[in-house]
C-alpha cells in the first residue's frame, strides 16, 4: 500500500510539472534562422519557435516569449525571473540555475566570413582583424587551429553590427554561428562563408529549476523532429 501511495505521489508531482498553473515566461534573442524577432510587430518566427509552439500545444502549456539582448539573457539566467530559455548551450555554471533537456534542438557550428573565397582559404589568422559578437566565447579548438587570440578580436554589440564592420572593411573577417551568419550575409554584397568543422555545439531548451519535467519536453522534441523528417 505504501508503494502505491509513493507511486501516486510521484505521478501527481510529474503532472503538476507538466501542466503548471501559471504561464511560462521564456526569454530568447534574435538568432536567425532559428529564432527571428520582428521589432515592428513584436512577433517571432523560425524553427525554434515552431518547437516551442509544438511543446506548448502538446503539454497544455501557455508560453509567452520575450525578446532580450544576448548579454541580458546571460545575466537573467542567474536571477530566476524567466522560466525558460532556448537555443542554449549546456555547461556546469548554467546547471546551477537551470534544468536542460537531454535532446538538443539543433547543432551549432561556427562560420568564417570574408569578402572573397580566396581569403577564406587559410588556417593562419594571427594577423587578421576579426569581428565577433560580444559575450560569445571563441572555442579554444578553433582559436588554436587558426592562431587566433584576443588581440585579433573586435567585439560587436550585435551580429548585425558584426557584418556591418566586415562590409565597411573595418575588419578582415567575421566569425559567428554559420547558419545565422548566412542569414545576415544575404543583406550584404560579396560576403562569402566557410563552415568551421573543428567544433560543434548542441543547444537545448533550459528551464528554471522545478518548472517542468524535462523528460516530457524531450519526448515532444523527438516527436517534432520525427514529423519534420
Amino acid at each position: 500500500m505504501r508503494a502505491v501511495l509513493v507511486f501516486l505521489a510521484l505521478t501527481f508531482s510529474q503532472l503538476l510539472l507538466a501542466t503548471p498553473n501559471k504561464t511560462l515566461r521564456c526569454a530568447t534573442t534574435h538568432y536567425p534562422p532559428f529564432t527571428i524577432y520582428d521589432e515592428q510587430t513584436n512577433t517571432f518566427s523560425g524553427l525554434d519557435i515552431e518547437y516551442l509552439r509544438f511543446i506548448e500545444r502538446n503539454l497544455n502549456l501557455n508560453i509567452d516569449v520575450m525578446h532580450l539582448p544576448w548579454a541580458r539573457i546571460k545575466k537573467e539566467m542567474t536571477l530566476g525571473y524567466y522560466d525558460c530559455y532556448f537555443s542554449l548551450a549546456n555547461n556546469k555554471e548554467r546547471t546551477q540555475y537551470l534544468d536542460f533537456t537531454n535532446e538538443p534542438l539543433h547543432i551549432t557550428q561556427f562560420g568564417l566570413f570574408g569578402k572573397t573565397k580566396e581569403q577564406l582559404n587559410t588556417t593562419d589568422l594571427s594577423a587578421a582583424r576579426i569581428a565577433m559578437l560580444r559575450g560569445v566565447a571563441l572555442p579554444n579548438i578553433i582559436a588554436a587551429h587558426y592562431n587566433i587570440d584576443d588581440s585579433n578580436l573586435m567585439r560587436s554589440l550585435s551580429t548585425k553590427a558584426t557584418f556591418e564592420l566586415l562590409d565597411k572593411n573595418r575588419v578582415d573577417y567575421a566569425i559567428t554561428n554559420y547558419q545565422a551568419g548566412l542569414w545576415y550575409a544575404k543583406n550584404h554584397k560579396n560576403i562569402t562563408a566557410r563552415q568551421l568543422n573543428e567544433f560543434a555545439l548542441p543547444v537545448y531548451i533550459a528551464f528554471k529549476h522545478g518548472v517542468i519535467n524535462t523528460k516530457l519536453v524531450d519526448e515532444q522534441i523527438i516527436r517534432f523532429k520525427n514529423q519534420k523528417q
